[in-house]
């Protein structure tokens, strides 16, 4: 049932494409046409693509779609009185590049870097102890635990704090396989650091796992109004959208018992 859930979620997401749906709408406008169907559906169609390019690329959809993704994380960002006496910060990683032969972090990935890195300085400065579990094996010849690693002890921060979860390849392992390491450590508080925009999926999954993560937003991403469409706002609204779509597929696996 999972299989069959997983083909249809991806079917699905085809839709948060915007050149497959162009491509949709010329399909439909060409088979109608070809059959011979009313010319006035078929202006119908080609006006309904229209709007929506417009309804995306002019930034309202995406207004909406960051705010119920990102408003509930604004606040949350570094509030906690940092004296727990066993924290551990969980970061997920962002992607990796291959450019001319060399792998670097994702953009995004520095955020998540450096928010992580706010947090462990605090509890340093407290002297306080504080681990970090950075998780996310990625594409590449190197894992991005590896690198946020290299780049963490560039910062100063001890190998010996430094926990290296380096084989999920997506959100829902990212809480599978941090959710084991972190119950083993039982600590006092678990800090998820990611980008806003990927806040809500990632800390269902973790609730998904038995954890109850204080989410520390690295970035936020936001669309703005704007009179004709443009690409910027059309891409991070098919960003958003995908997350909407995944934070549904796991609701929907959660209530049939298909996540753990």
């Amino acid at each position: 049932m999972k299989f069959l859930l997983d083909l249809l979620f991806r079917v699905i997401q085809l839709f948060t494409e915007p050149y497959f749906l162009v491509f949709l709408a010329i399909v439909i406008i060409a088979l109608l046409k070809r059959k011979n169907k009313r010319k006035n559906l078929r202006i119908g169609v080609g006006f309904f693509a229209v709007v929506m390019i417009i309804f995306i690329g002019n930034g309202f959809l995406g207004k909406l779609t960051s705010g119920y993704l990102q408003k509930s994380y604004v606040n949350t960002i570094m509030n906690k009185n940092k004296t727990s006496q066993n924290p551990v910060i969980v970061v997920l990683g962002g992607g990796v590049v291959d450019f001319d032969n060399t792998e670097k972090l994702h953009t995004m990935s520095y955020s998540r870097l450096v928010t992580a890195y706010q947090l462990y300085h605090e509890y340093k400065m407290n002297n306080l102890p504080c681990k970090i579990v950075i998780s996310g094996k990625g594409r590449g010849q190197k894992s991005e635990a590896e690198l946020f690693s290299e780049n963490f002890k560039k910062m100063g921060v001890s190998e010996t704090d430094l926990i290296k979860e380096d084989k999920s390849m997506n959100t829902y392992e990212n809480a599978k396989y941090s959710s084991k390491i972190l119950k083993q450590m039982a600590p006092s508080d678990v800090y998820l650091v990611t980008s806003g925009f990927h806040m809500k999926r990632s800390v269902a999954l973790f609730h998904t796992f038995g954890l109850d993560p204080v989410p520390q937003a690295s970035d936020f991403i936001d669309t703005e109004i704007t009179l004709f469409p443009n690409s910027y706002n059309a891409a991070f609204t098919f960003v958003m959208l995908k997350e909407v779509l995944g934070i549904w597929q796991v609701q929907l696996y959660n209530s049939l018992g298909l996540n753990g």
